[in-house]
Order: structure tokens, then C-alpha cells, then sequence
């Protein structure tokens, strides 16, 4: 008898909890965001300095207008327009994650390495403002979070998707 008891009242207190939180999951999935991504492969050259072998560009508005553009050799931009599903996506991942609150802007690399790639990430929504960079895991001196390279690797993958 009591234990039925306790099971309602936990299932009350989880239905009350699950109505204060969800008018604060809708806010976040409609707030403004912009993203502009880098992407830059790095080749060290016979002085040690870094080239870029490849540098691309991918700017996301709120109204789901996208820019891609590649920044080496041959200027190449490409425009298209993304679904509401994979902007929601994304807000959900930056907004709803605490992304916004990841420490640290910059993950710098390993200066030894002949090979890396680099990676930029510039967000706006809200009136708030986020830029971050980071390398790929092996070229990284600090451990780069696990959200970063998440977002990056969906942001690649609507590079791939959509170029």
C-alpha cells in the first residue's frame, strides 16, 4: 500500500517536472542562430611554417540559408537551403547541450606535427557569442571536448551532404 503510494506521488512530482521544462526545451529550439564554420588543412613547408591545402567556409543563418565556400585554388561557393530538421538539430546540440558554456575558446595544437587540420567555430543566438578553435584530435596538445568534435562532425557532414 505505501509503495503504490510513493509510486504515485513520484509519478506526480515527474509529470509537474517534465511541464516546468518544457516551455524552457521549445524556447531553445526557437531561438536565433547564426554559425559560421572553418575548416583549414594545414601542411608544414620546408621552412616550418603551415600552408593551407585546403581551406573551406560554411555560414548558417537562422532562416536556414546556407554558404559554402571553398577558400582554396579555384573560388568555389555554393548556396542552399537546409531543412528545419537539421537546423533544429543543430540548435538542440548548441542550445540544449550547454555548449554555450563549454570553457576555453581555444584548443591550441602540437607545433611538431608536418599535418593537422584546424577548425573554427563562430556562434551567435540570443545576443550571445561563441567562437572556438580546435585541431583534430591527434594534433591537439589539450583534450579537446567531446561536444566540440561533435558539432564539427555533424558541420562536416552538411558539407558532405549538401557540396
Amino acid at each position: 500500500m505505501v509503495n503504490k503510494f510513493l509510486i504515485a506521488i513520484a509519478g506526480v512530482i515527474a509529470v509537474m517536472a517534465a511541464l516546468v521544462l518544457l516551455p524552457s526545451f521549445n524556447q531553445g529550439q526557437q531561438q536565433d542562430l547564426s554559425i559560421e564554420y572553418s575548416r583549414q588543412n594545414l601542411t608544414q613547408i620546408e621552412d616550418g611554417r603551415l600552408m593551407a591545402a585546403s581551406a573551406e567556409d560554411l555560414v548558417i543563418k537562422n532562416d536556414l540559408s546556407v554558404t559554402y565556400r571553398n577558400l582554396v585554388g579555384t573560388p568555389n561557393e555554393r548556396k542552399f537551403t537546409m531543412t528545419n530538421e537539421e537546423m533544429n538539430s543543430l540548435k538542440g546540440l548548441l542550445l540544449s547541450t550547454g555548449f554555450m558554456q563549454v570553457p576555453g575558446a581555444d584548443y591550441p595544437q602540437n607545433d611538431a606535427l608536418a599535418n593537422l587540420t584546424k577548425y573554427t567555430l563562430k556562434l551567435e543566438s540570443g545576443g550571445n557569442s561563441k567562437t572556438i578553435t580546435w585541431v583534430n584530435p591527434e594534433a591537439s596538445e589539450v583534450p579537446v571536448p567531446s561536444i566540440v568534435r561533435n558539432i564539427g562532425t555533424r558541420l562536416d557532414t552538411i558539407i558532405e551532404k549538401y557540396v
